[in-house]
């Protein structure tokens, strides 16, 4: 018996189709006839399941976000009471999510798409960074609760940690100075983010 129309078994094959010639052609580049091609589907059963490409990619963008802010969650469901190790693994794992291969290539794709396609960005942004700036801000405000840590207002706090791990390194990535992270640049970079920020924040 063949799949229904609207199956979610059929949704996610074209994403994953759509995923890989996204990434290896950009959104501009990128054609339905690629992508059914690439999912092993008819452009017909695609324009069935996405009303047009641009709704095709919004969803690429939201499905892995989704798998990021899952696996980042995971780690800020209860503070440990230790706040700087709990810090340097959250940083740790931060960085190793926003600097891989995938989230790099997406983040470039996204942002050349910026001007001509503000959803995309949005997309990335409310998806993405803003739910997990949320996440990291309950977390903190948890350990604050526990008196680890003195805040005014956690989703500040939130921010100023996320940049302090990300900006560096997320800028060499982008930008082509580094082609991956090494163990060494995620350990000085976190390292240096929660000294940083514990100096700003730790509850005395």
């Amino acid at each position: 018996m063949s799949a229904p129309a609207h199956s979610p078994a059929k949704r996610e094959q074209i994403l994953d189709g759509a995923t890989s010639v996204f990434r290896e052609l950009g959104y501009q580049r990128a054609s339905v006839d690629a992508i059914a091609a690439a999912a092993g589907v008819s452009k017909a059963t695609i324009y069935n399941h996405f009303r047009d490409k641009e709704a095709l990619f919004l969803a690429t963008v939201d499905r892995e976000n989704r798998s990021l802010r899952e696996k980042f969650v995971s780690l800020l469901e209860t503070p440990t009471g230790d706040v700087e190790a709990d810090l340097r693994t959250i940083g740790e794992q931060l960085l190793r999510l926003v600097g891989s291969p995938a989230s790099v290539l997406r983040y470039r794709i996204v942002t050349a798409e910026a001007g001509r396609f503000p959803g995309a960005g949005r997309a990335l942004y409310e998806c993405g960074i803003l739910a997990g700036r949320k996440n990291l801000a309950r977390f903190l405000e948890k350990a604050a609760r526990m008196g680890a840590l003195a805040l005014d207002d956690p989703e500040e706090a939130a921010i100023d940690f996320a940049a302090l791990c990300l900006d560096n390194a997320r800028s060499m990535l982008h930008l082509g100075i580094v082609d991956r992270l090494s163990d060494e640049l995620v350990e000085r970079e976190v390292d240096r983010a929660v000294r940083t920020f514990l100096r700003a924040y730790r509850h005395r």
